[in-house]
């Protein structure tokens, strides 16, 4: 079957804008599903792209905690909006997407991979 050169353009557009892609043609998790994996009110070792550590918990509620290098937790909230889930802050704002990895899930800011979350 010989596919018309305008149709493979067009789809290759089309994939290209999906914003549910990742460069590898992955899917991201809808927020609501990476939601339910991630806010099971047990830690989670999130490895941040600065190589520190951090330990994340996060409740069905839409609240959390995270401890890291500092002595003490901050408490951090969480909402989905759009095709993301929102982290929230005294640091302040980040939303991210996911995607399944072994062992956890990738987070991703825009196009960039951020926290690695794993047990």
């Amino acid at each position: 079957m010989k596919i018309h050169p305008t149709f493979a353009v067009l789809a290759a557009a089309i994939l290209a804008a999906s914003p549910a892609l990742a460069t590898e043609g992955q899917a991201y998790l809808a927020p609501q599903k990476a939601a339910a994996i991630l806010a099971d009110g047990d830690p989670w070792s999130a490895d941040a792209p600065d190589g520190k550590t951090l330990k994340v918990t996060l409740n069905k509620d839409g609240t959390g905690s995270i401890r890291g290098p500092m002595p003490f937790a901050l408490s951090v909230s969480w909402v989905i909006k759009g095709d993301t889930m929102c982290l929230s802050g005294k640091m302040g704002t980040k939303c991210l997407r996911f995607r399944e990895i072994a062992g956890g899930l990738q987070a991703w800011d825009g196009d960039k991979p951020d926290l690695k979350f794993s047990r």
